[in-house]
């Protein structure tokens, strides 16, 4: 009786695995594209909250206009960060493409190096190497002469209506969010004695609670990892210390790949260059960024996720697999939603057993 009963409770846990997994994928297939500008709206208004409230007990300014102002102010300081900060990285990618030749001919050198090296380790006919390497940089020239930049081109039409619907759909938000604002009290009274939303309240406060603290973790550690990179490319002067910086904290924030895929190999070769100096500066960068997530991530996350790295590298794959790149992030979330329905259902099965075992 009692291997019965385990047996029926296993089969439960998995039955509510699946059918919660299967929730979480059919949300963010189907509905969470449609309620996304919605879902934004609402954490803007989130966060001008406390100053539209402000403006309403205080200057007596209705809350329509209020957040109104709070949206406008949130969206100008932004948009003026934004502004230098792309600004910065245009002028860099700018001068990298200008340079592009400079450095094809500095790689051509070293290529020629190496396959002179090869010719003679090998015992080949000099010039066999460099023959075959030229052979299929050719084909890739031809690959992207004949196939992505025609692909390139008849995009561009595509990606000017989509920048002109991104607009809309900036408006739509905009504007969602001075309303949420404005009758977020009258919303949090209507719904507070319905037992619906007070169940759904428990599920989404944990919910909120660990994907907040998630996200917040990984944007704090990414800006922090940022500004270190950027600092100590600047140290050994390089040019593209902005734009190389932001796409080692992005790296940085993927499990197993890290900032180390590129400080490293770096290092190594500035230090076989010679260049002690600047070799000295990658690898104390990259020290410095393991240091900060190793210490900060615990911290800010602490146990209210608890969930291990290779879970997280998982999630990560199976949400590119079905989401494509968007799924970088929702899977770590949907994992963290599915961990979370699951003990909410755990913790309302023992109450039920609780309530049965006093009624007896």
């Amino acid at each position: 009786m009692k291997s019965f009963e385990v047996k029926n409770k296993r089969t439960k846990w998995l039955l509510n695995l699946m059918i919660t997994s299967l929730g979480v994928y059919l949300s963010f297939r189907f509905l969470l594209p449609l309620i996304l500008p919605f879902l934004f709206a609402y954490f803007i208004a989130w966060i001008i909250r406390p100053v539209t409230e402000f403006l309403y007990r205080r200057l007596k300014l209705p809350r329509i206009i209020g957040g109104s102002l709070s949206v406008i102010i949130l969206v100008s300081a932004l948009g003026t960060g934004c502004y230098f900060l792309c600004r910065t990285l245009i002028k860099q990618m700018i001068m990298l493409v200008k340079n592009i030749p400079v450095y094809i001919s500095a790689i051509a050198e070293r290529l020629d190096n190496m396959c002179s090296s090869c010719d003679e380790i090998f015992g080949l006919v000099a010039g066999t190497a460099r023959k075959t390497v030229d052979g299929h940089l050719l084909q890739t020239a031809d690959k992207l002469r004949n196939e992505v930049i025609p692909g390139m081109t008849r995009q561009t039409l595509f990606i000017a209506v989509r920048l002109i619907a991104a607009i809309g759909v900036l408006l739509i938000i905009f504007v969602s969010a001075v309303l949420i604002a404005k009758d977020l009290p009258v919303l949090k009274k209507k719904f507070e004695n319905n037992s619906f939303y007070m169940e759904c309240h428990k599920v989404t406060d944990r919910l909120a609670g660990a994907g907040i603290a998630y996200l917040r973790c990984q944007l704090i550690i990414m800006l922090m990892v940022a500004v270190v990179c950027v600092i100590g490319l600047t140290l050994i002067r390089n040019d593209y210390a902005l734009l190389i910086g932001t796409g080692i904290a992005v790296l940085d924030a993927l499990p197993v790949l890290g900032s180390g895929i590129i400080f490293i190999p770096w290092s190594i070769i500035m230090l076989i260059s010679g260049n002690i100096f600047q070799a000295a500066i990658l690898i104390t960068t990259y020290l410095v960024c393991q240091v900060i997530r190793e210490v900060l991530e615990p911290k800010l996350i602490g146990n209210r996720i608890g969930i291990r790295p290779l879970y997280t590298l998982m999630a990560m794959f199976i949400g590119v697999k079905l989401f494509g790149i968007p799924g970088f992030f929702l899977g770590p979330i949907g994992l963290i939603i599915i961990i979370e329905v699951m003990k909410t259902l755990e913790e309302k099965e023992r109450e039920n057993n609780i309530v049965a075992c006093d009624e007896e």
